[in-house]
């Protein structure tokens, strides 16, 4: 689909990118944006960012003239994050130099919702950006388009490499997976039917704004006395959650998908300057998932990403069971339900 306007004045196209859930979790980093350890993601469906980015005369002197908006309200805080990424990748970017750059952006799922809106939002961005630069070229959008793509966002936000890939995604190199690397994710290729159709269904028990950022989480794992060890056990348990996406075996994707959230969260309580992000009402629907699941045999699993809120994730064949089981033994412990389910990855829009 065409979605590029060209006029005198303007420049336009329009990307929707997904959030992603990492199942085996991205914690640590060196240089720019390397990841430590290997992690695999959930692509989703319904928890997306999407950007319009216009270009127009430039009218400044500033080496890079943004206009960032957030639900039609210029935001700053963020625009200010995107111009230092713009001023770091410009060599991507050549109209930059000449051009005045306005991004409008909106999510579909609300802030502080324990949904990773700096890798949609970075995604979204790089797909529109790069997007330009290929147009203004008459390049076509080709494989290595969206390599390209996965390597800028990385460089916006690490796990924002994941979501431009559907269903799921490799990040980090790893000498036992083909074509892997530090600075692009990959697509994961051979996946059982039974995990074709997984839903995300995210409890939000907190919605304000997490007391430690997760760049602050990534740094602390710096000196902690742990990080190679668990950097070993994350890219073991990539290679084992392959060949379990692969054979279908959803009692072993549950226990990784477990032990990945919790050993997340203890690396927080174990740095030098530990902190929780759990709150009472995390390990209250952590418990009755694991009882609910015994009791009834169905195939649910909890994960966790940096904060307080819970993804549960379940196949589809289960879901009328899995919302029940939600409205009725969770219903104390949330304040909200965003009912999600394994995605096909970014989509470039008609204007």
């Amino acid at each position: 689909m065409e979605t590029l306007l060209k006029s005198k004045e303007n420049v336009q196209t329009i990307w929707r990118c997904p959030s992603n859930i990492a199942i085996v979790k991205y914690w640590g980093k060196k240089g720019r944006q390397i990841p430590c350890n290997t992690s695999l993601s959930m692509t989703l469906s319904n928890s997306y960012t999407q950007v319009a980015v216009e270009l127009s005369e430039k009218k400044s002197e500033e080496q890079i003239q943004l206009s960032y908006f957030f639900d039609d309200k210029l935001n700053p805080s963020f625009g200010n994050r995107v111009q230092q990424f713009l001023k770091e990748n410009q060599s991507f970017f050549p109209f930059s130099k000449d051009k005045a750059i306005t991004i409008r952006s909106f999510n579909s799922f609300p802030h502080s919702a324990g949904i990773a809106s700096s890798a949609s939002s970075f995604g979204a961005i790089s797909l529109a950006l790069l997007d330009l630069t290929y147009s203004l070229n008459g390049n076509t959008l080709t494989e290595e388009f969206y390599q390209k793509a996965s390597n800028l966002a990385r460089l916006g936000s690490g796990s924002a490499s994941r979501s431009l890939f559907p269903g799921y995604a490799l990040w980090g190199e790893n000498s036992f997976v083909a074509n892997s690397s530090d600075e692009y994710a990959i697509k994961v290729e051979e996946i059982h039917p039974v995990f074709q159709e997984m839903q995300d269904a995210i409890i939000i028990v907190e919605d304000a704004p997490k007391k430690v950022s997760s760049s602050v989480g990534h740094q602390l794992m710096e000196n902690h006395p742990f990080a190679e060890a668990r950097f070993q056990q994350a890219n073991a348990n990539v290679l084992q959650l392959l060949d379990i996406l692969k054979r279908g075996d959803m009692d072993a994707f549950i226990h990784i998908c477990e032990s990945e959230a919790l050993t997340l969260h203890a690396m927080m309580m174990t740095s030098s300057d530990y902190y929780l992000l759990m709150k009472p009402q995390t390990i209250a629907v952590i418990e009755k998932i694991i009882a609910y699941r015994k009791e009834s045999k169905i195939p649910l699993c909890f994960t966790l990403d940096a904060g307080p809120n819970v993804h549960l994730l379940y196949p589809k064949s289960f879901e009328k069971q899995v919302k029940n089981f939600i409205e009725n033994d969770l219903a104390e412990s949330y304040k909200q339900v965003i009912y999600d389910e394994i995605g096909e990855g970014p989509k470039k829009h008609t204007i």
